[in-house]
């Protein structure tokens, strides 16, 4: 059975339920495919395909195209149809004057066009679409007219729900959602801004039963679902494009590495240099990621300060090139982390560059790569603070009383608890107990529940940038952000699953300082070069850190990690990275173990195994590559070791972390460790 037509609470404050509750839904249902079509996005495309992956369902990859008069759902046939949804889309929110009919003259190939209403259907015919007729929710005066006209164009009709909450007992909490996009109270809602209570998620023996006239059209949703085969927007990565020499960059980045190498390290270079930058450059090429340091290092190139950080400090390449100042050979930095032949998501550098010159570098990189250049966004959550002051004032809750409760909340805080248990779970924070919640807080708090972390707007995320060979909008829909820059319609979770490879540009104040010092002191008549320059080296600075005198300075300037610094009294680099590495909540057992090993205490290493890995932090897993190194002593390749790290890092690690506890027991047992 095939769902066409369902809503997301991608679609911005029009629905209630997510991906995962929908296919969820479907599967209970009976159904076994189902297409989403989401309000003018594909916000939701990668929850969705997922979720669909999950429950064993068959997807369809769409969106309903919506105008202030018109609505179009647009179904996906193939990898064209695909990039005319993006392009589709795309103008549709960077088009003013957005006219529906006159761009599917040029974007209506490769897709199945759903059409409710008779003069748009009349249109995607006469232009050569594939079209169907939408007999949205039940037979009326208007879908047996649509039906009437489909027959006389031999066209075929499609009985579907346009479904927006999964079920009856969910029509509440939409029609909150619809109060507060339109700013109106509940009471006041215009009925024009919403759908009907029966828009929720119906069986398919309920739509064969209203539809039992028209057979027809019941059947239609198979032959629909046959046409659009098409699962997979992306396989691989799309790296950005470099243009100087197109074609061979891996030879041009091996000549720029060796001459970076040459101005690090002088001449001749030491031979763990050449070994290493051979290979490196040499996994690099066998992935095709050669572009992707030859763009980023023109980004970096022209700025006189920048800081590259990120696992891409682990890169000697990067070092080379002077995308990163840290040198990892010296401080034995594990490459694998950031590369290897097995890791089939982007690698990550992120480039801080002064806080005053930052927008700049972003407006000239999207400058220089125009149409095929767009920051990645940020799918911004009500949050369950702001979830219950929304939900109080669309039931008229004055705003001294909405204070009164939602300014004890936590800025951060998160309820496991269902709908029913929200308010208890309220009335036990400390700060909340003796409050009164009577009168209408239980509802407003029920809802609040309910809605907490639906996707409410986009927002530019801190600095990603996506570059693409082709225009942008042929890999994903593009709008603009509030500020005038182009945002993809994914977040960066997303922007990942798609394989697009995300850059970030941060901004960072203390790149500032340290550009203002050195031009103070040069304009001050003091020689001063940088080339060689060792500032960690510096016995004064290290004696300063020692004491934990480090307010001001950016990462390591909290009260905890002042006292760490002052109870170590090491001020050198290394010591450096490992205090400001372990200081993490509920992390004070290694802390206290790590000060004994440091000032002497005898250690064993975890297992013989593992003796020469954890050295540098006296036994300790203190890093999350120390994770990935262990599990490469155990028999991981690199490519599963740096999987289960990241997947160590993410919320919703358990079901998969299985596996690799699977794995690591029966390597463990190869090698005769209990």
């Amino acid at each position: 059975m095939i769902a066409l037509g369902l809503h997301s609470h991608f679609s911005l404050m029009q629905a209630t339920a997510s991906p995962r509750a929908l296919c969820s839904r479907a599967r209970q249902l009976g159904y076994t495919t189902v297409a989403l079509t989401d309000v003018n996005n594909l916000y939701g495309l990668w929850p969705f395909l997922a979720a669909c992956s999950e429950e064993g369902l068959t997807p369809i990859i769409g969106a309903e195209v919506r105008t202030e008069t018109q609505r179009l759902f647009c179904l996906v046939k193939d990898r064209t149809g695909y990039r005319n949804l993006c392009r589709l889309l795309s103008k549709r929110h960077c088009h003013p004057a957005f006219d529906l009919p006159t761009v599917l003259v040029d974007h209506h190939e490769g897709l199945v066009l759903l059409a409710p209403e008779e003069k748009l259907l009349t249109h995607c015919r006469e232009i050569g679409a594939d079209t169907v007729a939408a007999l949205v929710g039940q037979p009326d005066q208007h879908t047996s007219r649509l039906r009437q006209t489909a027959r006389q164009g031999g066209i075929g009709a499609v009985a579907m729900d346009a479904i927006f909450f999964l079920a009856p007992e969910d029509y509440p909490a939409y029609r909150l959602l619809r109060a507060m996009d339109t700013n109106s109270s509940l009471c006041r809602l215009p009925e024009m801004e919403t759908v009907t209570a029966a828009a929720y998620f119906s069986s398919p023996a309920e739509l064969a039963r209203r539809f039992a006239l028209w057979p027809e059209c019941l059947s239609q949703a198979l032959l629909i679902a046959e046409r659009c085969a098409f699962r997979t927007p992306f396989t691989g990565l799309t790296m950005p494009p470099w243009e100087e020499d197109e074609k061979n960059p891996a030879a041009y980045l091996r000549r720029s590495a060796y001459e970076g190498a040459g101005l690090r390290y002088g001449s001749p270079l030491p031979p763990a240099v050449t070994t290493r930058l051979d290979h490196e450059l040499a996994i690099i090429a066998t992935m095709n990621f050669s572009s992707y340091f030859l763009v980023v290092r023109d980004i970096v190139g022209p700025v006189a300060r920048t800081c590259g950080r990120g696992s891409g400090a682990a890169s000697l390449v990067a070092y080379c090139l002077g995308i990163t100042n840290v040198c990892p050979i010296r401080y034995n930095l594990y490459f694998e982390r950031f590369l290897n032949p097995g890791r089939t998501d982007p690698p990550d550098i992120d480039i801080d560059f002064a806080w005053d010159e930052r927008e700049g570098v972003l407006a000239s990189v999207l400058q220089r790569f125009g149409c095929r250049a767009a920051m990645v966004a940020n799918h911004v959550a009500l949050q369950p603070r702001m979830a219950i002051r929304e939900t109080a004032k669309v039931f008229g809750i004055p705003g001294g009383e909405i204070s009164r409760i939602t300014r004890k909340l936590p800025w951060i805080w998160r309820s496991e608890a269902d709908e029913d248990g929200y308010l208890a779970c309220l009335q036990n924070l400390p700060q909340l107990r003796g409050v009164d919640f009577s009168g209408p807080w239980p509802e407003i708090l029920r809802l609040a529940a309910r809605i907490s972390g639906s996707p409410r707007y986009l927002s530019v995320h801190p600095g990603g940038v996506i570059i693409t060979p082709a225009p942008t909008t042929e890999y994903v829909p593009v709008q603009r952000a509030p500020k005038g820059v182009p945002i993809i319609q994914w977040d960066k979770d997303g922007a990942e699953a798609a394989g697009l490879v995300k850059i970030d540009l941060l901004g960072n104040r203390s790149l500032g300082v340290i550009r203002d010092a050195i031009h103070r002191v040069r304009e001050n008549g003091t020689a001063f070069s940088e080339q060689g320059w060792q500032p960690e080296d510096d016995p004064a600075t290290q004696g300063t850190v020692a004491q934990g005198l480090t307010m001001g300075c950016f990462y390591i300037e909290s009260p905890a990690m002042r006292l760490l610094q002052q109870r170590a009294a090491r001020g050198d680099f290394e010591h450096l990275v490992i205090h400001s590495s372990i200081i993490r909540p509920a992390a004070n057992e290694f802390i206290r173990e790590y000060l004994r090993r440091l000032h002497g205490a005898p250690w064993q290493p975890l297992h013989p195994l593992v003796a020469g890995v954890l050295d540098d932090t006296y036994g300790i897993m203190v890093y999350q590559e120390d994770v990935s190194r262990v599990a490469v002593q155990f028999g991981f390749s690199h490519a599963d070791a740096d999987r289960l790290r990241k997947i160590m890092s993410k919320k919703d690690k358990k079901k998969q972390l299985k596996d690799y506890q699977r794995q690591f027991f029966e390597s463990a047992a190869e090698r005769g460790v209990a």
